[in-house]
């Protein structure tokens, strides 16, 4: 679960910011209120603010914590993803930083980096009082410095390894956190489990993005086809039932393009637990090819309609509307937040879908006290801004500062009254992170 986020020197955001999860006092929708280690935290949050106020570059932000997590390495071009608008800050380093829950420990990670070069990055077990070291990194005159945590240098090899480690080992542009952890994970099995939480627990959703291979998921997975089942013909989008069609390749293809067939079926034998996606010519719907028993099976996703004699019609999803397949791209991401300890961040959640629709999914999640993730979104959808579906220190609001900087501040800053039309106040531009617009008839339209 993530606790909070920290960003200096990124995108949109020039001074250090920080979005978090901490509740306040309200008493509304306790369930969505969690306590683990010495932390209290929220399973929701939704973003809110006009184009271009930074909703999109916080989650750019925390998207690149992530990857350069996973990957082990520091982005090439830094200068590009600093903020712009002041010189000065072109001379500065950019920082990230997150808190959160792995194994239900509270950690503690941060990175900051400029010119290709890890400046200090810090990995501690976080508590309200103190943190507990694991591993500390700075560079001082040029050179690299590891501290460990206190009870580490036990013996001669342990201290050599550290030295020979910060000597030899890992380089300046590459994170100590990935090479421990893909290096030396049961030697370092705190850095495993901060590890692992970006690299499984975390999730990023971005507007054009896409779960590759839903046929796939589905058919391998009968918890998340029961689901789908369930969750989108409730939404009245005319499905009545989702079913997977498998054909042999040969079947799929024909034998047309014999050279494109044999490239798939030589990459799918070498590496058998890779998928191979193919866009169908005529329908543009996604195609997963698996090998599976000493086979090539083509599989894709078929939606069912009821016609006038309720006889179920079948329909490839090339045939559905952009919101209904973005629907059915979320199914795993729903199931998974319902049943897993994922935190899943989704940029523009509401993106092709009906205002409808997507509060009717925001509700159930809200009022389901059995969720077990955690759900991070942004949106320019208002009709969320209820009392009902979610606390006020669970809506935040992103506005560009004087000097083009990002703000991110909550909705428990205001004394607002339980009672209170939120989602009006909002539009009225009581709040803040609304666009101000310019007199159109300037234009001369």
């Amino acid at each position: 679960m993530l606790i909070r986020f920290i960003a200096k020197n990124i995108f949109s955001f020039k001074d250090e910011t920080e979005f978090n999860l901490f509740p306040n006092k309200t008493q509304r929708l306790q369930h969505h209120k969690v306590t683990i280690s010495d932390f209290e935290f929220l399973r929701f949050s939704a973003i809110y603010g006009a184009n271009g106020s930074g909703k999109s570059n916080l989650i750019k932000s925390i998207s690149l914590l992530e990857t350069i997590v996973e990957e082990g390495k520091l982005p090439t071009e830094i200068d590009d993803i600093k903020f712009k608008l002041d010189d000065e800050n072109l001379r500065l380093p950019v920082s990230l930083g997150a808190e959160f829950i792995a194994n239900n420990d509270a950690y503690y990670y941060t990175v900051t980096f400029d010119n290709g070069k890890i400046l200090n990055e810090y990995l501690a077990k976080s508590h309200k009082d103190k943190d507990d070291l694991i591993f500390e990194r700075n560079f001082i005159d040029n050179v690299q410095r590891i501290e460990f945590y206190k009870d580490y240098y036990k013996t001669d090899k342990e201290k050599l390894f550290a030295e020979v480690l910060a000597e030899k080992l890992v380089s300046s542009n590459e994170l100590l956190i990935t090479f421990l952890a893909k290096k030396y994970p049961e030697d370092f099995k705190s850095v495993m489990a901060a590890f692992n939480w970006f690299d499984e627990t975390l999730v990023i959703i971005k507007p054009d993005a896409k779960p590759g291979g839903i046929a796939h998921i589905l058919d391998n997975d009968t918890s998340i086809k029961d689901f789908a089942n369930k969750f989108i013909p409730s939404l009245n989008t005319g499905i009545s039932e989702i079913e997977i069609e498998k054909k042999k390749f040969e079947e799929f293809v024909g034998k047309e393009d014999s050279k494109l067939r044999k490239r798939i079926i030589d990459d799918l034998k070498s590496e058998p637990n890779k998928l191979s996606l193919l866009t169908h010519s005529e329908t543009g719907e996604e195609v997963v090819l698996v090998y599976e028993n000493d086979e090539i099976i083509a599989k894709r996703v078929i939606t069912k309609h009821q016609n006038s004699s309720g006889k179920n019609i079948e329909f490839n999803l090339g045939q559905e509307s952009d919101g209904t397949k973005r629907l059915i791209d979320y199914i795993p991401a729903f199931q998974e937040i319902i049943s897993n300890d994922k935190v899943y961040v989704i940029d523009e959640i509401e993106r092709s879908i009906h205002p409808m629709t997507i509060k009717e999914i925001v509700t159930k999640l809200a009022l389901d006290e059995q969720v077990k993730g955690q759900l991070i979104f942004s949106t320019h959808e208002s009709n969320l801004l209820d009392q009902s579906i979610l606390r006020p220190d669970e809506i935040w609001f992103a506005q560009k500062d004087i000097d083009g900087s990002s703000k991110l501040y909550s909705l428990s800053d205001f004394k607002i009254h339980n009672t209170i039309d939120i989602e009006n106040g909002y539009l009225k531009g009581r709040f803040g992170g609304i666009p101000f617009l310019g007199n159109l008839k300037d234009l001369n339209w």
